[in-house]
């Protein structure tokens, strides 16, 4: 195979709960206060209830075809044209996710950490890193994986403790006062998050140990669940309605943080649990478009792929868009659609091999009894 290494399950859920969790800690209760108000930290719960059938869809039919990646076992269900067309789809994705967190990663770096710095600058010394570690194989980034991201919920659930004395518990009521339709249209875009887990076709052939693959990647829908409810819900208790109206919520949670006189300002934890989650984020993005290039154009290696895809991902996080508003807008519209699209691929996918399962099946049956 083209992948050499291995990584086992537990790594494969901390390379998902990265795809999600770090960068909708800061966008949480943004992009869900406008349409739920405060009752913005219960989307995330809807959004995951809906979205669990989606993640068991993806475990059943990577499982189907444990030793091929998406790329291969679409052109097998699809046939040559139409399954590498869907072998390009997810190239794209990946590529396009990259330059999205990229893009976010610089903006974010910009305008809360070192204002006077260039995004371009941020962005193009966390590309190096990112393609760098790539290169190393899937093996590394499983091992990266396990040792930077239980630190990062470690700190995660300092800040949240730490940020209790400031909290207003009443900034939630009345829960649900306008019923439940604007927590459900909050839902709509975390989502669409979950195409993430279309990528679960390219990883599963290299996990070790495959039949645990379904609990821990059930565990890991069920970590996201809480992180993002409880980041959103924090953030409701100390700023209630007006929530919505800030670019990076959480940030502000964590500046309300102080230990008596002598710790103030704790905004750099953010960046112990931020930063470390959004390198591996962009190293799974970044390692699904190198690997699925290098399979649909049958090359033998994708290392030699990693610093050009990951060029191209640069260069689109700067031409998106060209201020922080029309990103958001962009992350809010044109992405959404995008995300929602490789969902329904996702269903087709899977509708599809459970058609031609039963149709197996029924002329297995039929062979069996023409026999006897």
């Amino acid at each position: 195979m083209i992948e050499k290494g291995k990584i086992s399950a537990a790594q494969l859920g901390l390379l998902f709960y990265s795809v999600t969790a770090y960068d909708g800690i800061l966008y949480i209760p943004k992009v869900t206060g406008k349409e739920a108000g405060h009752d913005l930290w219960l989307s995330p719960i809807w959004a995951h209830l809906l979205g669990l059938l989606f993640v068991l869809g993806m475990l059943r039919l990577s499982s189907r075809f444990p030793k091929e990646t998406i790329i291969q076992y679409s052109v097998r269900l699809l046939g040559p044209w139409a399954g590498k067309a869907v072998g390009l789809v997810v190239i794209l994705y990946g590529i396009n996710l990259t330059s999205v967190i990229l893009r976010e990663f610089g903006d974010f770096i910009s305008a809360v950490f070192l204002r006077e710095t260039p995004p371009l600058i941020a962005i193009g010394g966390i590309v190096l890193l990112v393609a760098y570690a790539v290169r190393g194989g899937l093996e590394v980034l499983g091992r990266l994986a396990e040792l930077f991201l239980p630190i990062t919920f470690l700190v995660f659930g300092l800040l949240i403790i730490l940020s209790i004395p400031e909290w207003d518990v009443n900034n939630i009521l009345p829960v649900m006062g306008e019923g439940i339709a604007p927590s459900i249209k909050g839902a709509l875009v975390p989502f669409s998050w979950f195409s993430g887990y279309l990528m679960l076709g390219l990883y599963f052939p290299f996990v070790s140990n495959q039949r645990k693959t379904t609990v821990y990647i059930v565990l890991t829908w069920f970590a996201l669940m809480v992180t993002l409810s409880v980041s959103g819900l924090v953030s409701v208790f100390l700023f209630g309605k007006h929530v919505s109206t800030l670019n990076y919520p959480f940030i502000e949670v964590v500046r309300y943080i102080g230990i008596g006189k002598f710790i103030q300002h704790v905004d750099a934890l953010l960046l112990i649990v931020w930063l470390p989650g959004t390198f591996i984020q962009l190293t799974t993005y970044l390692y699904t478009a190198a690997l699925g290039a290098s399979q649909w154009f049958g090359l033998k290696n994708y290392r030699q792929l990693v610093f050009p895809v990951g060029l191209i991902a640069l260069v689109l996080s700067m031409w998106r868009t060209s201020g922080v508003e029309e990103f958001q807008i962009y992350l809010g519209t044109s992405h959404v659609i995008f995300d929602f699209f490789n969902i329904a691929l996702g269903l087709l996918l899977f509708l599809t091999a459970w058609i031609r399962s039963r149709k197996d099946r029924r002329q297995a049956v039929a062979e069996s009894n023409a026999a006897k």
